[in-house]
C-alpha cells in the first residue's frame, strides 16, 4: 500500500512526544512490510529518505492571523499528501493536521486519537480557552469526517465518542505499538551521566495534567522517610502551555532540594538508559489515553506505579505494577513507599511488567492497523456500504450537526405517532439499525428489529437490552408469511438493490390488511441545494451530486434514489394499497417520501 503519515513531529526533533513515537513506530514497520510510505511533517523545507521511509518537512509559514496560518498549513500538508498518491492517510486528531485532506479531498483518512485538545485545557487549565476554539472545532470535523477513527485505549474512546458526539461503537480499538527490543537495547546502553545510587524516576512533559504537583506533594512525603533516596525528573517544562506547575512542585520539594533533580528533556536512548536502573517509575498523570512512557518502563523490567488515569489497560494492578487513584498524592506516597520498602516484589513484579511489555509489541499492532487502513481504502474504491463494517458512522441521524439532522426526527416522529395508542401490535423493524424507532415502540408493541449489520445489532443490545434482535437481509426475511401486523423499512430503500422485490418481501411477512411503512429518497436531485453542508459546501461535488440523483459521488454504487411515479408503480407491483404519502425537506422538492401502505 502507499500510506501518508501526517505528524507535527519526527526524528530528528527537538522534542519527541506520544505522537512522534508512534508515527516513527509504525512508518518503520510498514516500510519493513513493503509498503511505501511518506512522512509528512514539521521542519526546514526538506524531503530525504530515513529506513526507507520517505520524510517531506514542511516550514511553517507565518500569518498575523493564526487561523489563516492553521488553514495555509493544512491545505500545504494536504497538498503533500496528494502528490503522493495514497491509499490511505494517518494522523492523529490533535491539532487536525488532516483536516484539509478529510474535508477537501477523497483519500480516506484514518485518524487515531491521542488527546484532543480540548483535554489538554481542562486538564491543564480547569477551563476551555478562546484561543483554541478553531483548532478545537477541526479536531471534532476530522474525526468526523475519517474513514475510520480509532484509539489506543477504550478510555479515550469512550471520553472522545461521549464528548464529540459521536456514534456508539464508531472508535475501534487498537493499542500503540512499541518496539520492545528496541526499548531493551536502549536501556543497557552506557550511562550519559553519574546517577545516585538510589532513585525513582519521573519521564514525561512537566505539565499539570502529567501529575506534576501530586507528584511533588507525594515526594514530599517519601524523601523524608527514605534519607538516601533520590529522585529524577526527565522531560521539557511545558511552562504556561503546561499549566506553568514546576513553582509549586519546587515549593513542595524545596527541603530536598539537593536530591530532587530536574534533567529535562533528555536524548531517548539516555533516557530509557536512565529508567532502566530505577528502583521505580512514578507515573501519576490525572489522564493519558495510552502512555508509551508506561510501556518502555515495563520493558526494561522496572515496577511502575501509575494513576488508574489512563494506564488502567496497561497495567495489571498489583501484577506488573500499582495503580493509584489520580490527584491522590497520599495514595502515590504510600504505594511509592510500599514498593522502595519491598525488593521482592519490585522483583517479581518488575517481572511481570517486561512480559505484559510484550503485549505491544509492534509486529502484531501493525497488522491490525494495516487491517484498518485496507478497509478504509476498500471502501474508497467500493464506496461505503450499509451493512459493512464501520457503516454506522456514515449514519448519525442523532447527531445535531447532520444536515438532515430535524428531518430524520420529523421522519421519526411521524412514524412512532403513526402506531401510539393503536393498541398492541406485532411489528417488525427491517433495517431497523440501532432500534432508534423499533426501541420506542417496544414500550407498547411487541417488536422485533431485523438488520444485516452486525455492528448495529451489537449497538441495538446495548441500548435496548429487552429488544427481540434477528441478523438477515432484508430481500430474504427469515419469517413466515403473515407474521407481522405491521412492517417498517425505514431508511432501508435506497439500499435495496430493487425496490420492487424488496417491498414484496416486506409485503409477505404482513398480514392481510397488515400495515407496510417505509420511505424513499427522491432522485429528483434539487432538494440538494437547500443543504450546502451535504456535499461540503463544493461546487464540483454539487455537480456531480446533481447528476447522479442526488446521492453523493462516494455512495454512487450501493445508493438509489426514486422517483415517485416509480415508487407507485412498486407499491402496486407489491400487492400494496397506498393510503397515505407525506413528505420531508423543502416543500418545492422534498427530499423524503414517506409511504403508508396496506396489505
Amino acid at each position: 500500500m502507499r500510506i501518508v503519515l501526517i505528524s507535527p513531529e519526527y526524528p530528528p526533533a527537538d522534542h519527541m512526544g506520544g505522537i512522534g513515537t508512534n508515527t516513527v513506530t509504525v512508518a518503520r514497520a510498514l516500510a519493513r512490510r513493503g509498503d511505501e510510505v511518506l512522512v509528512v511533517t514539521r521542519g526546514s523545507s526538506v524531503s530525504y529518505e530515513d529506513d526507507g521511509v520517505q520524510v517531506e518537512r514542511l516550514e511553517r509559514r507565518w500569518l498575523p492571523n493564526q487561523v489563516a496560518e492553521r488553514m495555509l498549513a493544512y491545505r500545504r500538508v494536504a497538498a503533500a499528501a496528494r502528490r503522493f498518491r495514497p491509499d490511505v492517510v494517518q494522523a492523529a486528531e490533535w491539532e487536525a493536521e488532516a483536516w484539509w485532506v478529510a474535508r477537501r479531498t477523497s483519500i480516506p483518512v484514518v485518524t487515531r486519537l491521542a488527546t484532543p485538545t480540548y483535554m489538554l485545557d481542562l486538564l491543564n487549565f480547569g477551563q476551555l480557552r478562546p484561543q483554541t476554539a478553531f483548532v478545537r472545532r477541526v479536531e471534532r470535523d476530522q474525526a468526523r469526517r475519517s474513514a475510520i477513527v480509532f484509539a489506543p485505549t477504550l478510555a479515550i474512546a469512550d471520553r472522545v465518542s461521549a464528548d464529540w458526539r459521536l456514534p456508539s461503537g464508531a472508535v475501534e480499538i487498537v493499542p500503540n505499538p512499541v518496539e520492545i527490543d528496541e526499548v531493551v537495547r536502549a536501556g543497557r546502553t552506557e550511562l550519559p551521566l553519574e546517577l545516585p545510587s538510589r532513585f525513582l524516576v519521573f519521564i514525561g512533559r512537566l505539565e499539570r495534567r502529567k501529575g506534576i504537583e501530586v507528584l511533588g506533594r507525594a515526594l514530599a512525603r517519601v524523601l523524608a522517610e527514605q534519607p538516601d533516596l533520590h529522585a529524577l525528573l526527565i522531560g521539557r517544562d511545558a511552562g504556561e502551555e503546561g499549566g506553568a506547575v514546576m513553582e509549586a512542585f519546587r515549593r513542595d520539594t524545596g527541603a530536598f532540594e539537593e536530591r530532587v533533580h530536574v534533567l529535562g528533556e533528555q536524548p531517548r536512548e539516555a533516557a530509557l538508559a536512565i529508567v532502566a536502573r530505577a528502583e521505580v517509575v512514578a507515573l501519576p498523570s490525572l489522564w493519558e489515553s495510552f502512555g508509551y512512557v508506561c510501556v518502555e518502563a515495563m520493558a526494561l523490567g522496572r515496577p511502575v506505579v501509575a494513576s488508574s488515569g489512563g494506564f488502567a489497560e496497561i497495567v495489571e494492578d498489583g501484577r506488573s505494577g500499582w495503580l493509584v487513584p489520580p490527584g491522590d498524592d497520599a495514595a502515590l506516597a504510600g504505594a511509592l513507599a510500599r514498593c522502595l520498602a519491598d525488593p521482592e516484589a519490585r522483583r517479581r513484579v518488575g517481572e511481570e511488567a517486561a512480559r505484559r511489555a510484550r503485549d505491544f509489541d509492534s509486529p502484531a499492532i501493525v497488522e491490525r492497523i494495516v487491517s484498518l487502513y485496507k478497509r478504509a481504502a476498500d471502501e474508497r474504491a467500493r464506496g461505503p456500504r450499509a451493512g459493512a463494517p464501520g457503516y454506522r458512522r456514515h449514519f448519525r441521524p442523532e447527531d445535531q450537526a447532520d444536515p438532515f439532522h430535524r428531518l430524520y426526527e420529523e421522519k421519526r416522529a411521524a412514524v412512532l405517532a403513526r402506531f401510539a395508542g393503536a393498541g398492541r401490535k406485532r411489528i417488525l423493524d427491517v433495517g431497523g439499525g440501532y432500534g432508534r424507532i423499533a426501541g420506542p415502540l417496544a414500550e407498547e408493541h411487541d417488536v422485533v428489529l431485523c438488520d444485516v449489520s452486525e455492528e448495529m445489532l451489537a449497538e441495538a443490545r446495548r441500548r435496548w437490552p429487552d429488544l427481540e434482535l434477528v441478523r438477515a437481509d432484508a430481500r430474504r426475511l427469515p419469517f413466515p408469511d403473515s407474521e407481522f401486523d405491521a412492517v417498517l423499512a425505514i431508511d432501508l430503500a435506497p439500499h435495496l438493490p430493487a425496490l420492487d422485490e424488496g417491498l414484496r418481501e416486506l409485503a409477505r411477512v404482513a398480514r392481510p390488511g397488515g400495515e407496510v411503512v417505509f420511505d424513499t429518497t427522491s432522485a429528483s436531485p434539487w432538494w440538494v441545494l437547500a443543504y450546502p453542508a451535504y456535499i461540503n459546501w463544493r461546487p464540483k461535488r454539487l455537480l456531480l451530486t446533481l447528476l447522479a440523483g442526488g446521492v453523493l459521488p462516494e455512495w454512487r454504487g450501493s445508493v438509489r434514489h426514486h422517483r415517485p411515479a416509480d415508487v407507485r408503480s412498486a407499491i402496486t407491483a407489491a400487492g400494496l394499497q397506498l393510503d397515505e404519502c407525506r413528505t420531508f425537506g423543502p416543500p418545492w422538492s422534498p427530499k423524503w417520501h414517506l409511504w403508508f401502505t396496506t396489505g
